[in-house]
């Protein structure tokens, strides 16, 4: 084990084109601030501290320089503002960098291949806490874990810039105890395999669904009409909140993703919007507000290349 740890090294993700992705080893989603990445140092300072009970003293060798090594680094990177746009720079070059690039990203975890489908804010900071929850939790995890890290965030970079060249394989995801994501296709043309799936009780398991499916929608509306009562006022926070709310029960519903791009876009988060806008085009090609405002946001994009109409780092909040 001590071997490992002398090579030591985040090679997946973020980490695969730059030396370092100190989020990925805080267990942080590159959207934290200041106070969540402080919790997560005390978190996992706690987990590694070499008086834990029942730790060798090899293992408690090895924690101590996982902490010092890997951990102190980067919570200090990123607690000090300078650094941290500093960093935030190189990753904001990586993913344009890429993003002119002809390959395919093509991350392995399952739980990046999900995101792809769906990088909101929302699932991708729940994706990293589920991870983050593990990571430290045993000395022979945080490599693998901090790779998987690392990939949510090189997804959810790339997402927030536009990017659409990801490798989507045409297999089914199972279900992750870790994650507590649910089944779905990792293509729409996987639709054959999901119907060629054997029924059971067919008729009694269709009216259940049918009736969870019904409830789920009424919610889903519910959410969207108090999102809509905060857009007319202009409390673009409030709104996304509950338009998140309502991605979580049903995010198949173009009105919703089409919302989503217009407070992302008023936001001035036109990486989000136009990921928005993509796809509730994707699920309805006449969605009205979508095919009202995706061009407005491409044009918006377009003059934010010239360092001298916008902030460099406005992508990160």
């Amino acid at each position: 084990m001590v071997s490992q740890l002398q090579v030591f090294k985040i090679d997946r993700g973020i980490a695969q084109f730059n030396s370092s992705d100190y989020y990925a080893v805080l267990g942080a989603p590159v959207t934290a601030d200041a106070g969540q990445i402080r919790k997560r140092y005390l978190s996992i300072a706690k987990n590694l501290h070499p008086d834990i009970p029942g730790l060798s003293p090899e293992e408690k060798s090895i924690a101590t320089k996982y902490f010092s090594k890997l951990v102190s680094p980067a919570y200090k990177v990123l607690t000090q503002e300078r650094e941290r746009i500093e960093y935030s720079n190189i990753l904001k070059l990586l993913a344009k960098r890429l993003m002119k690039r002809p390959q395919k990203i093509s991350p392995q975890s399952e739980i990046a291949k999900r995101l792809i489908y769906s990088p909101s804010d929302l699932e991708y900071e729940k994706a990293v806490e589920s991870i983050a929850n593990l990571q430290y939790s045993s000395l022979n995890g945080i490599l693998e874990y901090s790779n998987q890290l690392s990939e949510l965030n090189l997804v959810y970079v790339l997402a927030r810039e536009g990017y659409q060249n990801f490798t989507r394989e045409t297999t089914t995801v199972p279900v992750s105890a870790s994650t507590g994501f649910r089944d779905r296709p990792q293509d729409r043309s996987d639709e054959t395999v999901i119907q060629s799936r054997p029924s059971v009780a067919k008729g009694s398991a269709q009216g259940a669904t049918q009736s969870s499916s019904q409830a789920s929608k009424a919610a889903s509306q519910a959410y969207i009409r108090l999102a809509e009562g905060y857009i007319v006022k202009q409390q673009w926070a409030f709104a996304l909140k509950e338009l998140r709310s309502a991605l979580q029960i049903n995010n198949a519903d173009s009105k919703l993703h089409a919302l989503l791009g217009y407070v992302y876009m008023h936001q001035q988060q036109t990486g989000m919007a136009k990921v928005s806008f993509q796809q509730a085009l994707k699920l309805n090609p006449q969605e009205p507000l979508a095919l009202q405002y995706i061009n407005k946001v491409n044009v918006d994009r377009a003059q934010k290349k010239d360092p001298k109409k916008g902030g460099f780092f406005g992508w990160l909040g």
